[in-house]
C-alpha cells in the first residue's frame, strides 16, 4: 500500500510550512522526500490544470466571467486543487519519485492468507487442484466436442462448432462408407460440407428436428423412411428455379452416410464415378455429368472445398 501521509504544506497559501520543507530539504533530512515529491507532483498537476484552461479560453471570449479578477482567483483555486491531488496520490507521480530515492519509505503490502480470501462456507481449492482440473479439460478436449455431437444428435439436433470439427466428427463416417464404395474419404467430406452449408444448413423440420441429411438426397416415390418437405433451388436451363421437394429424414450421422453409400452403389448412373477410385476431384465430377446436382458448378465448388486450408490440415495429418 502506498504510503499517502497527509504532508506539512497541505495549503497553498501556508507560507509558513513551505518555509519549513525548504529548511528540511536544505539539512537532508530523510523525511522530507515525500513532501518535496508532494510538491513535485502538484507543480505538474499545476501544469496539467492550466493546460486544460487554456484549451477552455476560446469559450469564454463572451462570458460576464472573463476579467481578470475572476482568472486570479480561479488560479489561486487551481493551484490549491493541484496540491490537493499530490497530497491523496490521485496522480501516482509523487510514490514514484519517493520510491526511486528512497525505497525504504515505501509501505509494502502485507501478505494475506489465503484462508481470509474464502467466503464462510465455500470450500477452498488449492491452485494446484485448478491447474489438474485445466489440464484434464484440455486434453479431453477433443473427446467432448465429439461427445458434444454426439449427444445433440440424440436430441435430434446437429450442430458443428467450426470446420475443423466438422471434419473430424464425418472422418469416422466417411472413411467407413468410402472403404465400401472405393473412393477418397476427403470427396464425401467436402461433398457434405457444399450441400449442407459446413452443417450450418442442414435440413430440419419446423420443431427443429434434425434430418441428418448431409448429402441431401431426395425421397423419391421408393423411400420407405422419413421425409421432411422444403424448398430448394435447382437450376434450370441456366436459371434457378425454387421448388418445393421430399427429402430423406434420417436418425444419426450413421444413418445418412450408410443411405449415401446405398444410394450411390445402387444407382447406375453413379457407377462411371465409382470407376474413378480415390480419385477425389474425378469423383465428383463424375457425379456431376450423372446429375447428382443441378448446379453447373457442383464438382468445382466441392474441389475448391478440398483445397482449403481445413482440408489441407487434415491431409497433412494423414487423417484421409
Amino acid at each position: 500500500m502506498t504510503d499517502y501521509r497527509v504532508t506539512e504544506a497541505s495549503n497553498y497559501f501556508d507560507l509558513n510550512s513551505l518555509d519549513q520543507l525548504r529548511k528540511k530539504a536544505l539539512n537532508n533530512e530523510k523525511e522530507s522526500i515525500r513532501e518535496v515529491a508532494n510538491q513535485f507532483e502538484a507543480m505538474f498537476a499545476t501544469m496539467l490544470i492550466k493546460s486544460m484552461r487554456q484549451a477552455n479560453e476560446a469559450f469564454e471570449t463572451d462570458s460576464p466571467f472573463n476579467n481578470k479578477q475572476t482568472k486570479f482567483y480561479t488560479d489561486m483555486q487551481d493551484k490549491q486543487l493541484a496540491l490537493d491531488i499530490s497530497r491523496h496520490g490521485a496522480l501516482g507521480l509523487a510514490d514514484a519519485l519517493v520510491n526511486q530515492l528512497d525505497p525504504t519509505s515505501m509501505i509494502t503490502p502485507k501478505e494475506i492468507n489465503p484462508d481470509k480470501l474464502v467466503m464462510p462456507g465455500v470450500e477452498q481449492s488449492s491452485m494446484m487442484d485448478f491447474i489438474k482440473i485445466k489440464l484434464a479439460d484440455d486434453f479431453n478436449k477433443q473427446d467432448q466436442t465429439v461427445a458434444s455431437v454426439a449427444e445433440k444428435s440424440e436430441n435430434k439436433i446437429l450442430m458443428f462448432k467450426d470446420k475443423q470439427s466438422f471434419i473430424d466428427t464425418l472422418l469416422p463416417y466417411a472413411k467407413k462408407a468410402a472403404k465400401v464404395l472405393g473412393v477418397s474419404p476427403a470427396a464425401l467430406i467436402a461433398q457434405s460440407a457444399l450441400e449442407t452449408g459446413w452443417g450450418k444448413k442442414v435440413i430440419s423440420a419446423n420443431n427443429h428436428r434434425s434430418s441428418f441429411n448431409l448429402f441431401n438426397i431426395k425421397a423419391d416415390e421408393g423411400w420407405q423412411g422419413d421425409n421432411i418437405s422444403k424448398n430448394s433451388l435447382e437450376i434450370e436451363n441456366g436459371i434457378g428455379v425454387e421448388r418445393k421437394s421430399r427429402f430423406r429424414a434420417y436418425d444419426n450421422i450413421s444413418q445418412s452416410f450408410n443411405d449415401y453409400q446405398s444410394f450411390i452403389k445402387q444407382n447406375q448412373r453413379y457407377a462411371e464415378a465409382l470407376k474413378q477410385g480415390e480419385n477425389a476431384e474425378r469423383y465428383v465430377e463424375e457425379l456431376q455429368k450423372a446429375g447428382y446436382a443441378t448446379d453447373p458448378q457442383y464438382a468445382e465448388k466441392i474441389k475448391q472445398i478440398m483445397k482449403g486450408s481445413s482440408f489441407q490440415l487434415t491431409i497433412k495429418r494423414g487423417e484421409f
